[in-house]
């Protein structure tokens, strides 16, 4: 069966951690600079060209190498209850499809209740807001968006939404992937802007995004096996708050003299013109193989690498904890 009727919260909390969802999906995808200029989306696991740089993550909520290490039970899942967006969505989203429904009447909208898995790839499924009651019971994803958002990031004519952004138009084509027993042709997309004005649009199957989606998410399920971890797309978050989870103490600063890729990461790391938005992404790409190079630790790190001194202090305040900046010095 493809369909799963959670019976509580935690038993949905469970069936999602197996799963890639549909708003976790766009973690998945990359934005790259190509050596000729052009920009390119590729999926994490995917071998960028030579000269390619990273310019960040498609997702504008968390990243795939976050979602690679919750999914191997590294880090914590995001306690989804404790989100204030979500929690809004929980309260706003019955309201504004009622009010979907009067305002474009007649149509036929209903609660989803069941968890849909994807038919032929494992580990991909969604949990729906909506569907259309309808041939193909096409999903209806509702969002509550500020209205500078919508303003810059999607596009419309009239009430008519004809492109939503594209971290959305993933997870509406994810959810068109992971259909029941009927195949959907489109699905929608319905936004409340500001609290007062309410916009729709009917966004068609897209099997090309659909089969880089599936792509996408077999690649993933398969290095989260096979312990395979994304180490080019590294963010420097992450990697920070794993190493808080380490429980070695370390008083002497580490010789990691022998390995000859630390040296130039530092390099370049300095050389990085941090005023320029792309190279921010290009430092803390560096910042995050630094941080993985030097392990985790309880304590203020510091490490020799040959012509570099490393210092990335433990900041304490109060109860809580964290890591400071990393100071990389030449010697």
């Amino acid at each position: 069966m493809n369909a799963i009727l959670p019976t509580s919260r935690e038993h949905w909390h469970e069936i999602r951690a197996q799963h890639v969802g549909g708003s976790e999906v766009a973690s998945l995808f990359y934005l790259w600079r190509l050596a000729d200029g052009q920009q390119a989306f590729l999926h994490m696991f995917e071998q960028p060209p030579a000269g390619a740089e990273c310019l960040g993550c498609a997702s504008r909520h968390t990243t795939g190498y976050r979602l690679y290490w919750q999914k191997r039970g590294v880090l914590p899942p995001e306690n989804l209850d404790e989100v204030e967006r979500v929690q809004a969505g929980q309260f706003l989203e019955p309201a504004i499809a009622e009010w979907a429904q009067h305002k474009w009447d007649p149509w036929p909208l209903r609660k989803v209740h069941r968890y849909l898995r994807h038919p032929r790839i494992a580990g991909m499924g969604v949990s729906r807001d909506f569907e259309e009651h309808a041939p193909g019971l096409p999903p209806v994803e509702i969002k509550n968006v500020d209205y500078l958002v919508f303003r810059d990031l999607w596009k419309t004519e009239g009430e008519e939404i004809t492109a939503p952004p594209l971290d959305i138009t993933l997870q509406l084509q994810h959810q068109i992937a992971c259909e029941g027993r009927v195949r959907a042709e489109h699905g929608w997309i319905v936004a409340c802007v500001g609290g007062n004005k309410l916009y729709r649009g009917q966004i068609a199957r897209h099997d090309p995004t659909i089969t880089r989606i599936e792509q996408a998410v077999a690649a993933f399920w398969q290095a989260v096996e096979s312990e395979t971890p994304p180490l080019d797309i590294a963010d420097f978050d992450t990697v920070a708050e794993m190493s808080l989870l380490g429980a070695e103490t370390r008083a002497a600063p580490l010789d990691l003299t022998a390995d000859n890729e630390l040296p130039i990461l530092c390099a370049e790391f300095l050389k990085t013109d941090a005023s320029v938005k792309a190279s921010e992404v290009v430092r803390d790409r560096l910042k995050a193989q630094i941080a993985g190079k030097l392990g985790d630790s309880p304590e203020t790190i510091r490490a020799a690498a040959t012509g570099f001194n490393i210092t990335w202090p433990l900041v304490r305040r109060g109860e809580k904890t964290h890591r400071g900046g990393l100071t990389i010095r030449e010697c």
